[in-house]
């Protein structure tokens, strides 16, 4: 299983593209919408540099192109990814015409984009929040033939866990989204606005599976509220590490736990300690910590507090996080690194991660020596190179074989940064109080540092390539980057996995992989496990 984002155009990653297909799928049998519905949505034609505009001849699914809605009166709602590369912007109305639209906000974390256009649209009623299996369809240019409609149901509510944006709370639903459809209508069978079209899993051929997302109408309004009064979006930080609590705590109950609070900030002030579980932010249960920060979110800009309830010992209480709350102590030992709040030695191995394109078109690789870097052999599959990309560009990198038979490869590449971190491989989980993994994040277009959590269990003692069982949050993109503890040590190589519970490689198997180069049968064994992955693939 692999995931796109990339509805209103190409996928782009450092560079990287791919063209996403969907294949359309039954959808349920809506009442049909009335034509005046299709007014609020437009078209939308960006100009990206070296590329041809939507509307102006090109073959359907060469330009790029989304979808828009209409929210205020001559106010545009778009994704940002549609418009992000764009030199200039015009959209298409539902009677055809073409006018000029200017981008006058954006925030990069929900992707959501606004536009000025001098027209009058009809902006959308909002629907009520809808119910499970309740009839939905999408409004959007797919594939840049025009506005159509695919219909379907709401499949789940309140998704905070997709792995697209920082920021999530989306719809998910089966009618079938395209490429063009960014930025389109999520609508009831009333023709009221349910959320925002977004992103869709894919399977590893870039079919659609009926896994769609809208961003909920909820936060849309929230976004594009605080654009229109401000420009910019705040999000509260209440200065707390959360994580997902560990296999036993889970057994009980399904909340996140407090890791750690800064001195001085909102959480520590509010007598939130370490180790308390998160149990709801005002009336909203969260269980992960993806719950929470979507809580958070979707409070109004400028919210001065929240009710928030805690668990601590087996009892509840309610605490007041002020969300306005003064700066940390300033002898406080600094805990982040620029964007990254994390500890500072756990954010600074982001220079050991490097995204990749191989067999899977977006990996992660962590490096190990000065040429020398460590992924999944999933992602480089029966490819003997790869491209990485380092902060100077993209590099031609080559798969070294080994007699290894596990889930691992090494790539030789040369133009690394010379002053660059090389990981160790002296770290052990066994030691590890908080674990996180690092690898690239597709939507943000950067290597980062995911949500922090624990080890739950080591590899079975049976098991010859046995695997560490983490809490750490992992997403696509993620496999073959490092999992650290937190003090940044290297302690295994990441996989993936869902639910609460991730997978990580441990170094003794890294260390195998290296001595594996001396193998005789080494020639012979690593095309032999790639052609095996690539064969698996395809069957899935």
């Amino acid at each position: 299983m692999s995931f796109e984002r990339r509805l209103g155009s190409s996928r782009r990653f450092l560079g990287l593209s791919t063209v996403l297909f969907v294949l359309v799928l039954p959808g349920y049998r809506a009442e049909a919408l009335s034509s005046e519905t299709l007014k609020s949505v437009v078209s939308v034609l960006p100009v990206w540099p070296g590329r041809a505009q939507g509307g102006a001849g090109a073959p359907p699914g060469v330009a790029p192109e989304g979808t828009g809605i209409a929210l205020r009166n001559g106010v545009v709602a778009t994704a940002w990814h549609v418009v992000e590369q764009a030199q200039r912007i015009d959209v298409r109305l539902s009677d055809g015409r073409i006018l000029p639209a200017q981008l006058i906000g954006q925030d990069a974390q929900t992707d959501i984009a606004l536009l000025e256009v001098a027209a009058d649209v009809p902006p959308f009623d909002m629907a009520p929040r809808p119910d499970l299996a309740d009839p939905v369809c999408i409004i959007g240019n797919a594939w840049g033939l025009g506005l159509s409609v695919t219909c379907g149901v709401g499949s789940a509510l309140d998704v905070t866990d997709a792995g697209f944006n920082e920021v999530e709370h989306f719809v998910q639903t089966y009618a079938a989204a395209n490429p063009g459809a960014s930025g389109g209508a999520l609508v009831d069978a009333e023709g009221r606005l349910v959320g925002m079209v977004s992103a869709i899993f894919a399977s590893d051929g870039d079919g659609n599976i009926g896994v769609n997302f809208a961003v909920s109408s909820t936060l849309l309004l929230r976004v594009v509220d605080a654009l229109i009064e401000t420009g910019t979006v705040t999000y509260p930080d209440p200065g707390w590490r959360l994580a997902i609590a560990d296999r036993a705590q889970l057994a009980i109950r399904a909340a996140p736990v407090v890791r750690a609070t800064d001195p001085g900030g909102a959480a520590a002030q509010a007598g939130v300690r370490a180790q308390d579980l998160v149990v709801a932010v005002g009336e909203q249960r969260v269980r992960t910590p993806r719950d929470v920060v979507a809580a958070l979110a979707l409070l109004p800009e400028g919210t001065p507090s929240v009710d928030v309830t805690v668990e601590r010992a087996g009892q509840e209480m309610i605490v007041a996080l002020a969300l306005q709350a003064p700066a940390p102590s300033v002898d406080a030992e600094p805990e982040v690194l620029g964007d990254c709040p994390h500890p500072e030695a756990v954010c600074r191995m982001r220079q050991a991660v490097f995204p990749i394109s191989s067999f899977d078109p977006v990996g992660s690789a962590t490096r190990i020596g000065p040429n020398l870097l460590v992924t999944n052999r999933h992602v480089v599959g029966d490819r003997p190179d790869a491209v990485v990309y380092s902060p100077t560009g993209p590099l031609g990198g080559r798969v070294i074989s080994s007699g290894y038979q596990g889930d691992l490869a090494l790539i030789a590449v040369e133009g690394l940064p010379a002053d660059g971190l090389v990981a160790g491989l002296d770290g052990s989980f066994l030691d590890a109080d908080e674990t996180f993994a690092i690898g690239a994040d597709v939507a943000r277009q950067e290597v980062r540092v995911f949500d922090p959590g624990a080890v739950i269990a080591p590899p079975a003692e049976d098991a010859e390539f046995g695997r560490i069982h983490v809490t750490a949050f992992m997403q696509p993109g993620v496999s073959g980057g490092a999992l650290v503890d937190s003090a940044g040590r290297l302690i295994g190589i990441s996989v993936g996995g869902g639910e609460g519970r991730y997978e990580a490689i441990p170094l003794q198997d890294v260390r195998a992989l290296l001595d594996g180069r001396a193998d005789q049968n080494a020639d012979a064994t690593s095309p032999r496990l790639g052609s095996a992955f690539a064969e698996c693939a395809t069957l899935m």
